[in-house]
Formats: structure tokens, C-alpha cells, sequence
């Protein structure tokens, strides 16, 4: 199963990005300052052993979103 969120790196603003569901260790969301004085709330996906996506969605809705996903999946 894949969620399909939006890039928020710098070099890919605004892209779609799809991650695979099996593959997330962990989300979180911090506040980052992208240029001096201008920040951005950025959710943090992490898939060992790949690396960390940065994302624009917010934790809630990940995690709504994963949940959800998780709840229709045939077991």
C-alpha cells in the first residue's frame, strides 16, 4: 500500500511523492527555518533504511491517513 502526499524539500516543492506504507518507522512535524526568519511547519517521514521524506500534509492527517489504510487492509 502507498500514501501519496506532497514534497516540501526544497528542490521538489510542491511535487507528489507516493511511500510505500510498510517501509514508515516513524512521522513527526517540527518547524524549520527554510531562508533566515521564514519558517515552515514540515511533517518528517521516516523509512530505514532509505532516509527521511519531508512533507507538507501535517502528523494528524498522516496518521488519519495511515490508520485508515491500515483498518480496510485484508488481514
Amino acid at each position: 500500500m502507498f500514501i501519496t502526499l506532497t514534497n516540501a524539500s526544497v528542490l521538489h516543492t510542491g511535487a507528489k511523492i507516493a511511500i510505500n506504507t510498510s517501509l514508515i518507522a516513524t512521522v513527526h512535524t517540527a518547524a524549520i527555518e527554510r531562508d533566515p526568519g521564514v519558517w515552515q511547519d514540515v511533517s518528517f517521514i521516516f523509512c530505514p533504511p532509505h532516509g527521511t521524506w519531508e512533507v507538507e500534509e501535517s502528523h494528524e492527517y498522516i496518521v488519519q491517513q495511515l490508520n485508515q489504510l491500515h483498518a480496510n487492509s485484508p488481514r
